[in-house]
């Protein structure tokens, strides 16, 4: 017993301290409390990448991150995912797919990729001075980009999961708009959708 109490009490330091992490059905859990999604106390400067951790993915375009020691929610600039419940989508906003149904199957698709992708992961993300630091709802408006530099709004569209956002203006609207006309002519994702005449 003796030979074993100094691992023991090492052991013991560390859960005390909150040093201890581990995953649990996808999902971050610590030992310390995370703070709190802070709408308005977190500053941010246009043009530049910020370092952040994916604590919780909403849905395939909006997210949780803790970054500069706040929790914050993102909103995917310049990109809309599906709703994962038909009743959340609307008719005719993915062009002329009217299928509601259709639609929240691949909105669950987009949450799953983002939370392959995301979850648990750094990430950078990028502000946008045309967008403006947050939207309607007041979250923040940002590019993600994977640790590998990838654009993962730019990845959803090729990958057919979103649409452009055109209802709002962002610097990479053309660019987006060129991946999604790319992903509707080769049917990728929701795009291979049949319409009936």
């Amino acid at each position: 017993m003796r030979r074993y109490l100094p691992f023991i009490l090492i052991v013991a330091s560390l859960i005390i301290c909150g040093c201890i992490q581990h995953e649990h059905y996808g999902q971050i859990k610590t030992h310390y409390e995370t703070p709190h999604i802070t709408p308005s106390a977190a500053k941010f400067d246009f043009g530049k990448r910020y370092e952040a951790v994916v604590v919780n993915v909403i849905d395939g375009d909006t997210i949780d991150v803790i970054v500069e020691g706040y929790r914050c929610r993102i909103r995917l600039l310049g990109i809309d995912c599906p709703e994962t419940t038909p009743e959340r989508n609307k008719p005719y906003e993915y062009d002329g797919i009217t299928d509601l149904n259709y639609l929240a199957i691949w909105g669950i698709k987009a949450k799953e990729f983002a939370g392959d992708l995301l979850l648990g992961r750094k990430v950078y993300l990028e502000f946008d001075e045309i967008a403006g630091l947050k939207g309607y709802y007041g979250r923040y408006l940002a590019y993600v980009y994977l640790e590998n530099g990838t654009d993962f709004n730019a990845l959803l569209i090729k990958k057919g999961l979103a649409r452009v956002y055109v209802e709002g203006e962002f610097r990479k609207e053309e660019y987006y708009l060129k991946l999604e006309m790319q992903a509707r002519k080769k049917g990728i994702g929701l795009w291979s959708y049949v319409i009936e005449s």
